[in-house]
């Protein structure tokens, strides 16, 4: 992959070692910023595949924060949650994120946040946007280069 996203690979492999070695996670929230979902979604799909999916697909949730089910997530160890952007002007998925994220911090489980939009461009609750911005902020960058493999 290319190497201005060589650094935000290797954390999400973290993340997913984390899962497999039952780990409690090593950074909390983390905001995923850039690119669009459908190539947000491929990025995942290859860190995340087939193989990891079979064997610990119960224990993680690839989702939106419309669709989120804050008792289905207790038995996870990742929660997923893409089009955060999508929060703005709805106070409903601004509190069931906010509740999410205490949840999550509460009983140890690895939330990934993923915008299109930088976090701090948002116009959302300033006590939300602090609690998510509490973690580690990483970008993912169009290479335009469509042969190029993550795995690289």
């Amino acid at each position: 992959m290319l190497e201005k996203n060589k650094m935000t690979i290797m954390i999400l492999q973290t993340i997913k070692e984390d899962v497999i070695k039952e780990k409690n996670y090593s950074f909390n929230p983390v905001l995923l910023i850039g690119l669009d979902e459908i190539k947000r979604f491929n990025v995942f799909f290859v860190i995340y595949d087939k193989e990891f999916k079979s064997k610990y697909g119960n224990l993680f949730s690839y989702t939106t924060i419309e669709k989120i089910d804050l008792e289905d997530i207790k038995n996870k160890k990742l929660i997923i949650l893409d089009n955060i952007q999508k929060i703005v002007d709805n106070k409903n998925m601004q509190d069931k994120l906010y509740e999410l994220l205490d949840l999550c911090l509460q009983l140890k489980i690895q939330v990934i946040l993923c915008s299109d939009t930088n976090i701090n461009d948002l116009k959302i609750d300033e006590l939300l946007k602090s609690k998510m911005l509490y973690g580690i902020q990483l970008y993912l960058e169009d290479n335009g280069n469509k042969d190029e493999k993550i795995n690289s």
